[in-house]
């Protein structure tokens, strides 16, 4: 079901070997054929994006049908059950919420040159939203990306999603947009709906960053697009790291693996113990659970390929779980919390409580770094969607302060006019 590995040196070796395969990245053919999609929307515009959306998609699609009309979000509202729109609502004021606790405040201070400095935090003018609807549909994801763009203050919110073979837009997908206030959607998907909104067509006016997650196909889009348009990152596959010590119920361990795994046979799952005795119970109740359930293929064949670490000691977990670096992580513990603290690299971290609350309900975003990216990078937050600008103010005293020292700077790198500017009353 999973594959044990046990003692300390043999998991770290067998996570640096997955680490490699979970990095970001594609065959050669795959980027090629992004690449061209991207330089067909660039070159033709809305030629180009009907011609993908008709052959990926819906096979009449008009210019006309790009943006969802009015007409089809009352109606898409209407279809949406209550409890589906109370979960919305519940799900939608939890992560509201808690990004109000995340804006940036502006600061200004004085030097010790007396230069008047300090930083001022402005919303991007214009963001484009990613919901995949593919394999499955994902209004969480609406939530999650546009109701931390609204806290920033962008002006202009913008939501892509694909549309489904009859050409009509998924009404979770437009329900949940509701929630968040986002009435510019547009029925495109894949890496034309990247390239469509990094370089505008006559029907699509371009914005200024996208964020969302995609498959492999919008993911080396955005990588290909970064620099004509701004980007949140690149995800990947659904990950979790789970660290557990004796006491974890191991019943509980199992269901959460499968939460994860269930994503798709691609999906990083991995379960750091300390006993042996627990990983067993863990085995055995994992084939109990995936067997006869709704999405056992799947669960198998992404189970098939996890690991499931023994080691001798809770701070050797920790280790594994730091150089994983995995977009989720649990931990099932009294000490969850002083554990907790030794985690350096992680997208998010639950303790004592399963990613699901996260993923839906709870507050946070659940956009987060995957492939080892959470060494350096963060989940979507408020700050995906603000921009940063210095602000510099010198007095004629202060720059006779510091000029004699600038001068020399400039000279040094060989910028005679920058020392000029130093030195010109």
């Amino acid at each position: 079901m999973m594959q044990l590995i046990e003692g300390f040196q043999n998991a770290l070796a067998a996570t640096r070997k997955s680490n490699a395969a979970r990095q970001p990245g594609a065959s050669p053919e795959i980027e090629a054929t992004v690449r061209d999609i991207c330089q067909a929307v660039q070159n033709e515009g809305d030629d180009a994006l009907l011609r993908y959306e008709r052959q990926f998609g819906y096979p009449s699609l008009q210019v006309s049908d790009l943006r969802v009309s009015s007409e089809e979000m009352n109606a898409a509202w209407e279809s949406v059950a209550d409890s589906a729109k109370h979960a919305l609502q519940h799900a939608a004021g939890n992560v509201e919420e808690f990004h109000q606790h995340q804006p940036r405040d502006d600061w200004n201070a004085t030097s010790k040159d007396g230069v008047n400095y300090g930083q001022r935090y402005l919303p991007i003018d214009r963001v484009g939203l990613y919901a995949p609807h593919g394999r499955a549909v994902y209004p969480s994801t609406v939530l999650m990306l546009g109701i931390p763009a609204k806290v920033a203050g962008v002006p202009e919110i913008v939501l892509a999603s694909p549309a489904d073979k009859t050409g009509k837009a998924h009404p979770l997908i437009l329900a949940a947009a509701q929630f968040v206030g986002i009435s510019e959607i547009y029925k495109i998907g894949g890496a034309q709906a990247m390239a469509a909104l990094a370089y505008g067509t006559a029907s699509i006016p371009r914005v200024d960053k996208i964020a969302g997650p995609g498959s492999i196909y919008v993911t080396l889009a955005k990588k290909y697009l970064y620099g004509a348009v701004g980007i949140d990152g690149l995800f990947g596959p659904s990950e979790v790291a789970i660290v557990a010590d004796d006491n974890a119920d191991p019943a509980r361990l199992a269901i959460d693996l499968m939460a994860q795994a269930e994503h798709g046979a691609d999906s990083f799952v991995c379960l750091i113990v300390t006993s042996n005795e627990l990983a067993t119970k863990v085995l055995l109740s994992l084939e109990a659970k995936v067997t006869g359930h709704a999405r056992e293929e799947i669960l198998r064949q992404s189970l098939s390929t996890s690991s499931l670490f023994v080691v001798d000691q809770i701070d050797e977990a920790i280790t594994l779980c730091n150089e994983i670096a995995a977009e989720h992580v649990e931990i099932w513990s009294a000490d969850a919390q002083s554990i907790s603290q030794k985690i350096k690299h992680a997208g998010a971290i639950f303790l004592n409580t399963p990613v699901p609350f996260g993923d839906y309900i709870a507050g946070p975003s659940h956009t987060l770094p995957t492939g080892t990216t959470a060494r350096f990078a963060a989940g979507v937050g408020v700050d995906t969607f603000l921009k940063r600008s210095s602000i510099v103010n010198a007095p004629p005293e202060a720059l006779t302060k510091m000029s004699n020292d600038l001068a020399t700077l400039a000279t040094l790198e060989e910028l005679p006019a920058h020392a000029d500017a130093a030195k010109l009353e």
